[in-house]
């Protein structure tokens, strides 16, 4: 299932087009194919045009099709790989789409995007006849910058399914319990004080140390060394065989911003 604010067939630049734009890799959490920049976000709506027919070829690249990409400055080359580049590469089925290079319209001037490009192709086709654009394609580090991606926005998925439990629990003081892959993670929230209270957290299955730091992590404005291990129980839950409990205090301060956060979602 493809989420609302993404698209089926997102277009990522790849390092060397995120080079030609004068841009650097942004942090894991955001998607290439998200980036702040006209040519990208244009970028985005060649898939659909192409099935339309609707589409520029770069004609001068002839040893793969290459489609422009243009806006009122910008342009660059778009392909599309076939499934067995992505298995080369070893991207995800939905890493089809890539923007290989990008630079300026400058007409009539050998800097004009499109004529550089092609003097780029002969260079690198030298001896084999044809104009060779392979050196636009993703690369290892492509790959690596997707699945470093993926796993940061896991740990966002997960940390937003402990502070949603959080927040049930803060509401009518129920234990909440979800189901992961690996894991199965249990909070629960009792009053300690008029304000302040305690938070349980319990994570039973293949718990890693990471997955601990991790949901540790999700609460807001709780050092790590504020957490404590109860391997005796705490607010009444008696930990179970291959079951590990954390506990904390959470101010009336951080309630309040778990509560407010997870009503602005709902």
């Amino acid at each position: 299932m493809v989420a609302a604010n993404e698209v089926a067939s997102p277009v990522r630049p790849t390092k060397r087009c995120l080079e030609d734009l004068g841009l650097q890799f942004p942090p894991y959490t955001e998607l290439l194919s998200k980036v702040n920049h006209a040519l990208v976000q244009r970028a985005q709506s060649i898939p659909e045009q192409q099935a339309a027919g609707g589409v520029e070829r770069v004609l001068s690249l002839t040893d793969r099709i290459w489609f422009k990409c243009k806006t009122s400055r910008y342009r660059g080359a778009v392909t599309k790989l076939a499934a067995a580049e992505i298995a080369d590469v070893g991207l995800p089925p939905n890493a089809a789409w890539w923007i290989g290079a990008a630079g300026t319209r400058e007409q009539g001037s050998e800097r004009d995007f499109y004529a550089s490009i092609e003097t780029e192709a002969v260079r690198h086709g030298k001896g084999t006849g044809a104009p060779s654009t392979k050196h636009l394609l993703p690369k290892q580090i492509d790959k690596k910058r997707i699945e470093a991606e993926i796993a940061a926005r896991a740990v966002l998925a997960v940390q937003e399914l402990v502070l949603n439990l959080i927040a049930k629990s803060l509401q009518d003081g129920k234990p909440y319990t979800v189901e992961l892959q690996e894991h199965r993670i249990t909070v629960l929230v009792r009053a300690s004080s008029a304000s302040e209270a305690y938070l349980a957290i319990s994570a039973e299955g293949f718990v890693r140390p990471e997955m601990i730091a991790i949901i540790l992590q999700s609460v807001p404005g709780i050092p790590r060394d504020d957490w404590q291990p109860e391997p005796g129980g705490v607010a009444g839950v008696t930990p179970q065989s291959g079951q590990v409990i954390w506990s904390t205090i959470i101010s009336p301060d951080i309630q309040a911003e778990i509560l407010q956060r997870f009503d602005s979602e709902e």
